[in-house]
């Protein structure tokens, strides 16, 4: 029993200080913004249909684009980003679309900014056609493993 009770201290007091285990909340996270400071975003027009249920939205490749920031990882720290941007007939992102609606940390806003150019996502189907749209509230998740 004694013993049980130091190896639970123990891993307690090595587990404490490990910033992976804190994700942030959403009150935490910071203003949406551009990715682009000098692109006007002129795709977001209120003629734009928006999908902002995540069961809709399919990334079909380009994943492995969004890079882990190196120093957030050697430090072990998770996070979390929030984004928007337009697809177009094809998947592709539209050049400029790209918004962070919330980030954690601004080096993973960066990665995601970075990386959304190359996603490909299939392509939304309304009344029967292939249709740009924009997706909003697109969660990327950091985690350290």
């Amino acid at each position: 029993m004694k013993w049980t009770a130091i190896s639970l201290a123990l891993f307690a007091a090595a587990c404490a200080g490990q910033s992976w285990v804190d994700i942030p909340l959403v009150a935490d996270l910071s203003p949406a913004r551009p990715c682009q400071s000098n692109v006007a975003t002129t795709v977001w027009t209120d003629s734009l249909p928006i999908i902002a249920d995540t069961s809709q939205q399919h990334l079909v490749a380009g994943g492995g684009a969004i890079n882990f920031p190196a120093e957030l990882k050697l430090e072990h720290r998770s996070g979390l980003v929030r984004a928007r941007f337009a697809i177009d007939t094809v998947g592709r992102v539209i050049p400029g679309s790209g918004i962070i609606e919330a980030s954690s940390d601004e080096q993973f806003a960066r990665a995601v900014c970075y990386g959304i150019a190359n996603l490909k996502n299939e392509p939304v189907v309304l009344a029967g056609r292939k249709t740009v749209v924009g997706f909003v509230h697109v969660p990327f998740t950091f985690a350290v493993r």
